[in-house]
């Protein structure tokens, strides 16, 4: 991992634990659970390269995003903006909801590049761990299908959870606005992993790869190869 990224999710999982204090304090119910599975999800990617060290080839492209340090970067900045705008620590400031009404732009917009980016290196590690031999624009073509999809499901749980929790009541432009943000991080991805080859290339394989386990078993399975252009 390389000294920067080591810093950001340092500093995000700083950000997360102050929010967490803070909201412990004075904050809501649903701004406690926000900052606890924050708090949560930014660890999980180090316990899961602690608890599965070598992972088995046969899963490795499920798995595959925990042990990038790209998206694990990616991953800490989008949490802690996240949180930040459900409170911002000790000054008592829900952004999302009371402050600014377009706090769940850039909300989205990291969400969709974040997301993105995950699912297009589980479909890419597919393409190279099983020999499928996709070509770029067949596993783009994937995970921006998967993307949308999630979106679009999202936007339906929240309107069948408004009953249960006001707070997600939202108009209709606001929940196309926000697919709209999502698309834009789907194509701050595609910059990104085509341009700049972060957090990962589409043509090179995956640095500092973990040892797999249970080569014994594998045998079978063709030796992974690049993605096609």
């Amino acid at each position: 991992m390389k000294a920067l990224e080591k810093a950001i999710i340092f500093t995000a999982r700083a950000i997360v634990f102050v929010d967490l204090i803070s909201v412990l304090m004075y904050g809501t119910s649903d701004q406690v659970t926000a900052a606890v599975a924050g708090l949560v999800a930014v660890f999980v990617p180090t316990l899961v390269r602690k608890l599965y060290p070598h992972p088995h080839r046969k899963v490795w492209p499920w798995v595959s995003p925990f042990y990038n340090d790209g998206v694990y970067t990616l991953f800490a900045i989008f949490m802690a903006a996240h949180v930040t705008f459900l409170n911002v620590p000790f000054v008592h400031l829900d952004l999302y909801n009371k402050i600014w009404g377009r706090a769940d732009v850039p909300s989205h917009y990291l969400g969709g590049l974040v997301t993105w980016v995950i699912f297009n290196e589980v479909v890419l590690e597919s393409s190279r761990t099983y020999n499928l031999g996709w070509s770029r624009r067949k596993i783009t073509t994937i995970s921006l299908s998967a993307l949308v999809f999630v979106g679009l499901f999202w936007e339906v749980f929240e309107v069948l959870m408004q009953p249960l929790m006001p707070w997600l009541r939202e108009t209709v432009d606001n929940k196309i606005q926000d697919v709209v943000m999502e698309v834009l991080g789907f194509l701050t991805g595609i910059m990104l992993v085509y341009a700049f080859k972060y957090p990962y290339s589409m043509t090179e394989p995956m640095e500092n790869i973990p040892e797999f386990s249970g080569e014994g078993s594998v045998d079978l399975l063709p030796k992974p190869k690049k993605a096609r252009k």
